[in-house]
């Protein structure tokens, strides 16, 4: 009985007749490139990339390159964090979002339209007020001096960093 060229499919290991032994070519998926916010010019064009021992970060908008060490079992958003507290600590006076933590909902509703009237350009979200954060667009120094000015008017708040960093 002639063998089908299925039969001799399943034999070959995979090599039909007539490929003289080259596997058949995998389609390889790659994932599109994690996109973050520029530490520095705030374009959504900061990449984190990953090459042997190091980690680097690299902007297509203005160019910002930085390196730091791998860390096994870090993921990419917490290599992003440090990123950009190396351009806060370098770029102190740079306008950035700062978040301000509050002890309620209710404090935070509270804080949001002060902040407002003071000037500062701010977002109230939804979720942001239910963690109890105010986002304020600011220098580091005029944060501090806000949360002062805050304190006087009898509101408990305090600076948080970013959404990934523990509370103040």
């Amino acid at each position: 009985m002639p063998r089908s060229p299925r039969d001799s499919y399943a034999q070959g290991r995979g090599k039909e007749r007539g490929t003289h032994g080259r596997p058949v070519p995998r389609v390889v998926r790659i994932s599109p490139p994690q996109l973050f916010r520029c530490p520095r010019c705030s374009a959504m064009s900061f990449q984190v990339l990953f090459h042997e021992r190091d980690v680097a970060g690299f902007c297509a908008g203005c160019n910002l390159r930085l390196r730091t060490d791998k860390t096994i079992g870090r993921r990419t958003p917490e290599y992003y964090a440090e990123f950009t507290r190396q351009v806060e600590a370098s770029y102190p006076d740079r306008i950035q979002r700062i978040f301000l933590k509050t002890s309620s909902v209710s404090e935070a509703k509270r804080v949001y339209p002060v902040v407002r009237r003071l000037g500062y350009r701010t977002k109230q979200s939804s979720p942001m007020l239910h963690a109890r954060l105010v986002m304020v667009e600011t220098t580091r120094d005029q944060a501090v001096a806000l949360i002062e000015k805050l304190r006087e008017q009898g509101m408990q708040v305090a600076l948080q960093d970013d959404l990934h960093s523990p509370p103040a």
